[in-house]
């Protein structure tokens, strides 16, 4: 994932935090979490598994600095399979803790978690 996408994913959750209303898809928070959910799983990915984005996608956000996703995430094998698996998110900003910004998935019985803004972007499951 490139800086410029990390970066306007993470303004999105800097103006979610903040009260505003955007538009999930528009802004392309579905498509990054293809990319950080990619990453944060990439050791329990069987081969040729990707994902494709997050349909019925809703953001809560619980608390300053918390902001929670849900929906279902497209899983796609080898450009043969398409299915879609439950989809939750938690995004934590700790910047202000020194602690970046964490990122815990969860699709069907994968789940990880990893800081955003130090993560090594292999992506090798595309």
């Amino acid at each position: 994932m490139r800086v410029e996408a990390i970066n306007q994913f993470v303004g999105c959750i800097e103006r979610l935090l903040n009260g505003e209303q955007i538009d999930l898809y528009g802004e392309s928070v579905s498509s990054s979490f293809e990319y950080i959910a990619a990453e944060i799983l990439t050791e329990q990915l069987i081969e040729g598994i990707w994902y494709d984005g997050v349909s019925n996608m809703v953001a809560n956000v619980e608390n300053s600095n918390r902001v929670v996703f849900s929906g279902y995430m497209y899983v796609c094998l080898n450009q043969e399979k398409f299915w879609q698996e439950p989809f939750k998110a938690v995004v934590k900003d700790e910047r202000v803790s020194h602690n970046g910004v964490r990122v815990y998935v969860k699709i069907g019985e994968l789940e990880g978690e990893k800081e955003l803004l130090s993560m090594e972007w292999h992506y090798r499951n595309t």
